[in-house]
């Protein structure tokens, strides 16, 4: 039969485990997928400037190339 006193310290023992196992994983791999989230926010950023950049260099060249098509024929 299983005293009170036994259950009781069960309960600790386990929430102690439990509590410490919630420690270890809140500060290894929360901590790094929550600094994932970060790096992968301003990469999106960084993605999106280059991006404009692009499409400005894209309306240029074919502005350029409607010019120079547009010498020559004439």
């Amino acid at each position: 039969m299983i005293w009170p006193h036994d259950v009781l310290s069960w309960l600790t023992i386990g929430s102690m485990l439990l509590g410490g196992l919630w420690f270890v994983l809140k500060n290894t791999i929360v901590n790094a997928i929550l600094g994932l989230r970060n790096d992968i926010a301003g990469l999106k950023v960084e993605l999106r400037k280059f991006n404009s950049i692009t499409d400005n260099h894209e309306i240029r060249l074919t502005k350029l190339e409607t010019w120079k098509h547009d010498k020559w024929e004439v």
